[in-house]
């Protein structure tokens, strides 16, 4: 009698069954999600550090805007670092042909304005809580530019938060809060907590209204299927807008009408 060796040889395992059709898959293996939210909470506790030192005017603003350059864009390599498919995960923010850039200029500008309103109603509404007075406006006030220069370099602060910030959080966070939940519509709702709470350098007050403002841009970039230009340039423009008003702030102050 032969020896045959396939009598011992294992059985060949069964496939595995295949993904539900629909199911949202993540793009990133779960520790390298964990190791980010961890990382977002350190920069959090530093953010509040360095708010208070602005505001006691140990900053120099320009230096503090090219780290905070430096910083965005460090914090957004490594989350494209631990992505699977990077090159999708762009194409899928960026190369959205339904639009010209142009009209996505135009949307970013709406989206901008419905940012705005979002952020006024829910101040309204928290101006009658005690958590209107717990904004840290003492230091944004002193992040704000004034000279030429300062504003030219303020300018790639806002657009340098606006593309990246976006990317992380409205791209890989919302992607991979989806996978995780399989409810988008929840995903976006945690994902724009999480982006209120990573401003706790503005004070407590400041979280929700960051938070609503997080809200609408995560519903449009669900609406637009995970196309993030328009979002850039709201975000972008909130940011320096922000900047023009705090400067504004003192003259319209001394201007305004004495009943």
């Amino acid at each position: 009698m032969s020896y045959d060796s396939t009598l011992l040889a294992e059985p060949p395992s069964p496939p595995p069954p295949p993904l539900p059709e629909g199911k949202l898959q993540p793009i990133a293996h779960w520790l390298h999600t964990v190791a980010l939210l961890a990382l977002f909470i350190l920069t959090t506790m530093f953010t509040e550090h360095r708010a208070a030192t602005r505001q006691l005017g140990h900053t120099a603003l320009i230096p503090s805007y090219l780290a905070s350059i430096a910083a965005e864009w460090v914090l957004l390599g490594l989350v494209i670092a631990g992505i699977y498919r990077r090159r999708d995960f762009l194409a899928e923010a960026f190369m959205n042909r339904s639009r010209t850039f142009l009209e996505s200029i135009g949307l970013g500008a709406a989206v901008y304005v419905a940012g705005f309103i979002a952020i006024a109603l829910v101040s309204s509404v928290l101006y009658f809580t005690p958590l209107f007075h717990k904004r840290n406006e003492a230091a944004i006030a002193a992040m704000a530019p004034h000279t030429p220069l300062q504003f030219l370099v303020w300018f790639g602060v806002s657009l340098s938060a606006g593309l990246c910030e976006e990317l992380i959080f409205r791209g890989y966070l919302l992607q991979q809060l989806s996978a995780w939940t399989q409810r988008p519509v929840v995903s976006i709702f945690l994902g724009a907590m999480l982006f209120g709470s990573v401003h706790l350098y503005e004070g407590l007050g400041a979280i929700l209204p960051l938070a609503a403002l997080a809200l609408v841009f995560g519903f449009v970039v669900h609406y637009f299927k995970g196309d993030l230009r328009a979002v850039v340039v709201a975000h972008t423009l909130q940011d320096f807008i922000v900047a023009l008003l705090l400067l504004a702030r003192p003259y319209l102050e001394q201007h305004q009408p004495r009943p």
